[in-house]
This record gives C-alpha cells, sequence and structure tokens, in this order.
C-alpha cells in the first residue's frame, strides 16, 4: 500500500470540509472571465488551473450560501470549466517585470488585461473580469507583495484584482500547519495564509458586482460573524480551524458572512440575476424626514419611480474612522411602495456620513450623501432637511423654475434662520437669473489688475455631461466642494475642455479647484499656455478643495482642461472655483 504524505492526507480531509459536491454552473448570468497575470520575468505555477478551481468554487459556494440565508435562493456568479475540476484561466504575459508592478498600478494591468481580451475578441467593458496576479515572492520564509489589489464595478460589468501564490488553496483552508506568512500580521498557519488571500478575493469580486464596504453591526457579530464587505476577509474560513489566528482572542471563532444589504445588492446584479433587465433606476424624492427617538435615528423616505422599487439600504459611515470599512448598513422597513424607515442606533459620538441607497430591479441609485454630527449625543436633523431642498432645489434649477427655486430657500431660512448659507443662495439667485455678459479676458482695460474668470467669453467649452456652465451647475445645483457654498465658479464636467484668449496681458492665474459635493469623482486638472502644459493637479476626489497659482506671463491662450483620473471612475463634476487672472 502507497504511503501517503501528510500534506496529502491534509489536502482530502480538507476537501470534504470545504468543497461542495461539483454542481452544475449557474445558468442564464455572464460567467466571471478570471485572468491569471503573469509579470514579464516570472513563470505562471504549475497546477494553478486545478487549484484555481478549488479557490473560485469555495468562494462561489460562499456567496450562493449566504444569498440563500438572506432570502434570496440559491444564487451565486458562474465561472467557466476546462474540465469538471480544471478551470479556465485566461493567461496574459506583463509586458513589465515583477518590479514594474507597485502597489496602485490598476489603469497599467487593466490596459494590458484589455488588451489581451481584445485580441480574442472580448470587450472588457462588457464583463465581469477577475485578475489574479504572480505578484508574491518568497523570500528566507517571508513574503513582498505587490500589484494592485482592488476591486469596482456596478451591477452591469466590474474587475477586481488580487495575488496568487501556489500556497493559496481551498484545500489547505483548515490546515493549522506553520508555514504561511502575511504582511500584516507576520508568520501564521497555511489554513490563515491561504483563507486570508482567499477572502481577499471574495472581497474585492464584491466590489466587481458593485457591492460597497459594509460593516456588520455589534448586534449581528455574535451571530453571524464578520461582514465580507468590511474586514471579513481578513477571517474568512476562520471557523475551520476553530478560531484559530490573528485577532481570535477578540472575535474568537467568527467567520466571514455575506451581509444582507450586500446580498440585496447582488440580488439585482447581472453576475447573479439571470433575468437581468438594465433600468435607468430614476427617482424624485417626495419626502425626507429624520428625528431622534429613544436613542435611535429614525429615518424616513419617500420616492416616486416608474421602475421597480426593490429595497433601499442606509449606509451610516464614522468620519473619525478612515475610509468607510466601518460603515454599518440597514436595510429599510417598507410597509407601502416607495416608503423606507430606518431605525439607526449604534451610534458614536461623532460626526458622520449617511448615504441612502435606492436598490431598483436591476439597478441602484444612491441618494445625496448626509452629513450630519452626532457630537453631542443627538445628531443633527438640520442635514437631513438640508439634504431635502438641495433635491428640490436642483430640479426646479433644471427647468429654471425660479419661484419655486426661492420658495424652498426661503422655508429653509424660516426654519435655520442661523444658518447663513441658505441666504447666500437667494441672493446667488438673482446672478443665476440674470446672469451677466460674457466679457472677453483680452481687452479688459489695462488699470483693471484682477478679473474673475467665472463669466469670461471662452473661444472654445465644452464639458462630456450636459452643457457648459458658469457660477452653477444648473443640472446638479448650487456649486458647493467639501460642504463650502461657491458663487465662483467654471462646471467642468471630465473630460472638458475651456479656451480663453488672454492676448499676453496677464501675469498669473490663480483659483481653487475641486469635485462637486454628492458626486465620487476621480479627476486630473490640467492648465495649458498656448499649448504647454504648464500645470497638472494630480487626482483629485470629493471632499478635497485645493488651491493654486500659476505664471501666465507671455501666454495668448490659456486652456483648462480636466480629465478623468482613471478608466474606473465614471462620475466627473469637476469646478475651477474662483478663478482668477492677475497682472
Amino acid at each position: 500500500m502507497p504511503k501517503i504524505s501528510f500534506r496529502c492526507l491534509l489536502f482530502l480531509l480538507s476537501l470534504a470540509c470545504v468543497l461542495p459536491i461539483w454542481a452544475e454552473e449557474p445558468q442564464g448570468v455572464p460567467p466571471i472571465r478570471v485572468v491569471y497575470f503573469t509579470p514579464s520575468d516570472r513563470t505562471p505555477p504549475e497546477c494553478r488551473h486545478e487549484r484555481l478551481g478549488r479557490v473560485m468554487k469555495n468562494i462561489q459556494e460562499f456567496y450562493r450560501k449566504g444569498m440563500e440565508a438572506n432570502g434570496h435562493g440559491p444564487k451565486t456568479f458562474a465561472l467557466e470549466w476546462e474540465t469538471p475540476e480544471r478551470l479556465r484561466l485566461y493567461d496574459v504575459r506583463g509586458q513589465r517585470p515583477f518590479e514594474g508592478y507597485p502597489k496602485g498600478t490598476e489603469q497599467i494591468v487593466f490596459d494590458e488585461v484589455r488588451n489581451a481580451f481584445r485580441q480574442q475578441g472580448i470587450n472588457i467593458d462588457n464583463e465581469f473580469t477577475l485578475v489574479l496576479g504572480a505578484w508574491i515572492e518568497w523570500k528566507d520564509g517571508t513574503t513582498r507583495e505587490v500589484g494592485p489589489f482592488s476591486g469596482m464595478g456596478n451591477m452591469f460589468n466590474g474587475i477586481a484584482f488580487a495575488c496568487d501564490d501556489k500556497l493559496i488553496d481551498a484545500a489547505l483552508m483548515a490546515s493549522k500547519e506553520p508555514g504561511g506568512f502575511h504582511y500584516r500580521i507576520g508568520h501564521c498557519s497555511l489554513g490563515e495564509y491561504s483563507s486570508r488571500y482567499m477572502g481577499g478575493i471574495a472581497h474585492e469580486l464584491g466590489h466587481a458586482f458593485g457591492v460597497p464596504h459594509d460593516s456588520e453591526r455589534a448586534s449581528q457579530r455574535d451571530t453571524l460573524g464578520i461582514s465580507l464587505m468590511g474586514v471579513g476577509n481578513q477571517y474568512y474560513g476562520k471557523a475551520l480551524r476553530g478560531g484559530e489566528g490573528h485577532d481570535a482572542f477578540r472575535l474568537g471563532k467568527h467567520d466571514a458572512f455575506l451581509s444582507p444589504a450586500s446580498a440585496l445588492l447582488l440580488s439585482q446584479s447581472r453576475a447573479f440575476d439571470p433575468n437581468f433587465t438594465r433600468t435607468a433606476g430614476r427617482f424624485d424624492i417626495d419626502q425626507l424626514d429624520a428625528s431622534f427617538q429613544d436613542g435611535k435615528l429614525i429615518v424616513t423616505l419617500k420616492v416616486r419611480s416608474v421602475d421597480r422599487l426593490i429595497g433601499a439600504i442606509a449606509y451610516n459611515d464614522n468620519l473619525l474612522i478612515p475610509d468607510d470599512y466601518d460603515a454599518k448598513a440597514w436595510l429599510a422597513v417598507s410597509e407601502n411602495p416607495g416608503e423606507f424607515r430606518w431605525e439607526i442606533d449604534e451610534l458614536d459620538y461623532a460626526p458622520y456620513e449617511m448615504r441612502l441607497v435606492i436598490v431598483f430591479q436591476n439597478s441602484r441609485a444612491e441618494v445625496f450623501p448626509i452629513r450630519y454630527s452626532n457630537i453631542s449625543g443627538t445628531p443633527t436633523m438640520q442635514a437631513f432637511s438640508d439634504t431635502f431642498a438641495r433635491h428640490l432645489v436642483n430640479g426646479f434649477l433644471d427647468q429654471q423654475a425660479w419661484d419655486k427655486v426661492a420658495a424652498v430657500i426661503e422655508k429653509q431660512i424660516e426654519k435655520f434662520p442661523q444658518c447663513p448659507v441658505w441666504q447666500q443662495k437667494l441672493e446667488h439667485l438673482e446672478t443665476v437669473k440674470n446672469p451677466p455678459e460674457f466679457f472677453e479676458v483680452d481687452k479688459v482695460p489695462e488699470e483693471v489688475k484682477m478679473v474673475d474668470m467665472t463669466y469670461a467669453k471662452a473661444l472654445e467649452a465644452r464639458v462630456a455631461w450636459f452643457e457648459p456652465s458658469r457660477g452653477i451647475l444648473r443640472q446638479f445645483g448650487f456649486i458647493e466642494v467639501d460642504g463650502t457654498f461657491f458663487t465662483s465658479g467654471i462646471y467642468a464636467h471630465a473630460d472638458s475642455l475651456y479656451r480663453f484668449s488672454l492676448g499676453k496681458q496677464w501675469t498669473s492665474f490663480r483659483f481653487k479647484f475641486g469635485v462637486q459635493d454628492e458626486n465620487p469623482g476621480a479627476i486630473v486638472f490640467i492648465v495649458r499656455g498656448d499649448g504647454k502644459e504648464i500645470f497638472r493637479s494630480g487626482t483629485v476626489r470629493a471632499g478635497e478643495i485645493r488651491f493654486t497659482q500659476i505664471d501666465v506671463s507671455g501666454v495668448e491662450v490659456l486652456e483648462l482642461i480636466t480629465e478623468y483620473a482613471d478608466d474606473f471612475t465614471r462620475f466627473g463634476r469637476g469646478l475651477w472655483l474662483e478663478p482668477q487672472l492677475v497682472r
């Protein structure tokens, strides 16, 4: 009788624990395109098709069980197979060596994968894609990780990036044998090593499916575990090892789970729903109210839509904690169509951002983020009233219904007389209704030493969404960046271009710049003088106001340009704020 090694025995036992019986793939949904990305100076590991087949089948089953536990049936994503045990992989040889793919190279890898797909007749924009890169290097028993590890997408398409190594295997998840090393925790068991990376793949796939971060609530932790889309990727498969591993003293045997909010979004994803039919997800808000009762923040929302409403989610994010992994999610209670109610507790003494997401059949829409404070122990209700008022104002501004805009603003002034911003908006409304005539910058009298360019005449003006506008974003409301209201500014949704004739008459150009609030943009601001680039901002995101001043001496034609920072963000309501020419 042949001798069975410990590793082989461990493999067989683990299979029984962690792998389901091979089942037919979900029908009617597009399969995930799994890419194996190898840097130019590396060799892809042997048996990766079989090993990653076990990994992906385990993750597939995790989602299946999570969807069923949340009442959506045994839905999960589909995979492609060459044989029942051999996962189909799309091999892509990188154009750069291992060191050429540091963290943050998503765009570089994406471009190389897109080109490889194009040669095979695959349009990556119509796919859910997982890129597994050979981006882990072992040396003297420790590892070094490079390459992107992230995910982004929506209900129609998306892409995830993750690292791979020959020791990442679902068959090793239950192992307590030493031999692993993770940069976050140091030396660990083979089981924890595999589980953490598999949890990372599962987590980033969630983002590719359009699911944001959400943390488990304290009331869920003891019964359900740690939310996958919070930090649950670090606890994926922990129960198989009896709670062994990093942080076991605090979280015991808790494992990762798929939260109700994540499952609701996934139920309408093209990757999970065989009856997917893309809808616009348009809606109107009829009511948004908030109150504080018995230690709970009560939020009610009433919306109208021609599209079928499935549900709504409130993500409550403590702004004192970096990033949004801690954002706790609540599903709305709905007694009537289009009416939603949340009772939110577990409130810290902190500022918060609440993101209300309405889920439609096969689409989603986010209501304006609501920033409020609970530093005193009582949430500020004005933030909710202001959000509803901004929604109404934006719609009326788009219709140029000036009297209705004024009526909404005056009501806010009456309710909150101590707040000067609404009074400022009411005054600025007169300028919006009767904007000044455009003036030519190169014909300004010499004795005028400074001009605001908000209403400067452009040689050329174009934006990617709606139409160029000054002093206001007619379709999106008043100009507001990081909670600050501006009366002076130029709307520049990427990709955009404004060209002005300076006539070599000005010496400096000073300006602020940013992205309109309630818009998750990531864009770059560029200034060119006579075709030569003289300023580039780097990536600018929502919530930032930046300022700079540049020399424009001798410049005949000034160009103000915005571009997307990458191929993954398709929101970019850029703003040139208080743009001034000086001489």
